[in-house]
């Protein structure tokens, strides 16, 4: 059984007040179908039919604070790098870095603005490949680590409050949208960050046909076999999208020209990524030597976006 067959009725969505969406994230469309629920964490999945977006259906219940009053970052973030792939990032970036160069090719003194920019070492090569660089973050020891190890200075701070219009050719996000509380004030505040004729780019987490079969084994497990989309539809990822959902949500925020890559890019260690869905660090460690050589040889599951997208003159 794949997502597309689960039928809506037989999981009634919440009542209103329960936090569950009533129309889609992407395309603003009612066509949804609301999934059962994970037993294991209560979570659950809609679908939308009319542009494939899934997302948490309960999103809109859940708070976080990442920052501690001392302005550093709480989460395990020594564990989160050790735990990425060396080169993935890199590769990409200078995979988008090419693409928006030759884009933008003719545009005198091109700059670039990184949403959500973390330690600063993307913004370090962009400026290595000619562009004036900018970003943001929200934490301030994020700020302060781009500052000390790249000499990137980061504005602290939400892109709503940074008083910034038409003033960048590109801006980039990568990973970000999937993290946010509200997209379409991300995508508006982003849309009056660009010049005309600037270019948006952005990575972001892809529905794939094995998260669909996921899917399909938790409806038919009654919400028991959850560890995939457990892990796929989370806190850190409650949207995944298609290449025709963020057409549809470029499109509703003005840009044209949405250009959608799948690509199969995994960025943690797959024994990294198998311990996270809760295997024994010794299955972790041998299934994790059989996936990267898919990885490496094989087809596997193109499980990121690349999204470009440009603001009409």
């Amino acid at each position: 059984m794949t997502a597309s067959t689960i039928p809506a009725q037989s999981f009634p969505a919440p009542e209103p007040g329960q936090g569950a969406a009533r129309a889609c994230a992407a395309c603003g469309s009612a066509q949804l179908v609301h999934h059962r629920a994970s037993r294991r964490t209560g979570r659950s999945v809609l679908s939308c039919r009319a542009c494939g977006l899934r997302a948490w259906a309960e999103r809109a219940t859940f708070r976080h604070d990442l920052e501690d009053p001392a302005g550093a970052l709480t989460f395990d973030y020594d564990g989160y790098v050790n735990g990425k792939r060396e080169g993935t990032a890199q590769s990409a970036w200078q995979e988008a870095l090419d693409i928006l160069a030759g884009e933008l090719a003719g545009r005198p003194g091109l700059n670039l603005f990184d949403v959500g920019a973390g330690d600063g070492e993307f913004l370090d090569l962009a400026r290595q490949r000619g562009f004036s660089v900018s970003g943001n973050e929200l934490h301030a020891g994020a700020v302060d680590i781009a500052r000390s190890r790249y000499g990137v200075d980061l504005m602290l701070g939400e892109l709503r409050d940074l008083g910034l219009a038409d003033a960048y050719d590109a801006v980039t996000m990568w990973c970000v949208l999937a993290h946010v509380e509200d997209v379409d004030e991300l995508l508006t505040d982003s849309f009056r960050l660009l010049k005309p004729g600037g270019i948006l780019y952005l990575q972001t987490p892809r529905w794939t046909r094995a998260d669909g079969l996921a899917l399909g084994a938790m409806a038919a497990s009654g919400g028991r076999v959850t560890r995939i989309v457990d892990r796929r539809v989370a806190e850190h990822h409650w949207q995944l999208h298609t290449a025709r959902s963020m057409r549809a949500l470029l499109g509703r925020h003005g840009f044209s020209d949405v250009l959608a890559i799948p690509k199969a890019r995994y960025s943690l260690k797959s024994a990294s990524y198998l311990a996270s869905l809760g295997m024994p660090d010794g299955l972790a460690r041998a299934g994790g030597r059989a996936m990267d050589a898919a990885i490496k040889h094989g087809p596997v599951p193109r499980i990121v976006l690349d999204v470009f997208a440009r603001k009409p003159e």
